[in-house]
């Protein structure tokens, strides 16, 4: 078997519309890890909203977490963190505020918001951006019932955090309309700062991140430590923010839903994230057909 480990992504590739792991996924998963692949998570999310959702499919397993700013063992040991600068952090918060975009701040001790109303809108807004099949009405009470998946603490200034010596930024994420053009605007001002790594996991949002911060880089680390060979690495995944992890591995695979521009990095494209497309892939990967 030339494929040692499988690293997927979640929004958009392992999860489905609902948000959750197909009966399907699952058990592709474990016939793999039963096969002695290794499969890790790797997630523009926090922690805390990554595992509960592998732990509620029963599935046991290392993270990449915030877009490869923190790695975790398979009992959730944090084995790794690469936070953002202060200084980096000054530079980014007045970018966004000054084009009126909704952002939170994720760090190593949780996610923060300054406006929770707004926060329920703009994951409608995300979850619509990832599964354009949801309808507004649909996406709205997935983002509310999606409130204590992704769990998150209100504070009424991000000072409060940035003053706080505890707490280290690990990723700061965006969100506004879909395409919209102070988003643009936005993602291009804050590319020019030097020491940032500026992607996107949907249409409708920006993701900044320590420039050495990214899933690509997370896993060469991982598989280092592992003793695995990229080249026996397939990695899976739908938008922007999977790239630096598709270019590095052996078998590149991307999401039928994944964005045209991904899918001309990848060596293979599976079904959608609706359609089972991590089983589908597990299921050629274990009958040799995809190396």
């Amino acid at each position: 078997m030339m494929i040692q480990l499988i690293a997927s992504d979640m929004d958009g590739t392992l999860l489905n519309g609902e948000m959750e792991i197909s009966e399907a996924n699952i058990t592709a998963i474990k016939k793999a890890q039963d096969a002695g692949i290794e499969f890790v998570v790797a997630t523009g999310r926090s922690i805390e909203e990554a595992k509960p959702i592998l732990d509620a499919a029963n599935i046991s397993c290392r993270f990449i977490t915030s877009n490869g700013a923190q790695i975790f063992d398979a009992t959730g040991q944090n084995t790794f963190t690469l936070a953002i600068e202060t200084d980096k952090i000054a530079k980014i918060i007045p970018v966004l505020r000054q084009h009126q975009i909704y952002f939170e701040l994720f760090t190593n001790q949780g996610g923060f918001t300054e406006n929770l109303a707004d926060r329920i809108a703009s994951v409608a807004n995300w979850l619509k951006s990832i599964s354009p099949n949801l309808s507004e009405a649909q996406a709205f009470e997935n983002a509310k019932s999606h409130m204590s998946t992704l769990p998150i603490s209100h504070v009424d200034n991000f000072n409060t955090i940035l003053e706080n010596p505890e707490i280290k930024v690990l990723k700061v994420f965006a969100i506004g309309e879909i395409n919209a053009a102070n988003l643009r605007l936005a993602k291009a001002e804050l590319a020019q700062i030097a020491g940032l790594h500026v992607t996107s996991s949907g249409a409708n949002n920006i993701e900044v991140n320590h420039i050495d911060a990214h899933k690509g880089a997370s896993l060469e680390k991982m598989t280092d430590m592992l003793g695995v060979s990229l080249q026996h690495v397939a990695a899976l995944g739908d938008n922007f923010n999977d790239v630096s992890m598709l270019q590095a591995v052996g078998l590149s695979i991307a999401m039928e839903n994944a964005e045209a521009a991904v899918k001309t990095v990848a060596k293979q494209v599976t079904l959608t994230n609706t359609d089972n497309g991590v089983a589908h892939a597990i299921t050629h990967i274990l009958a040799g057909e995809w190396q």
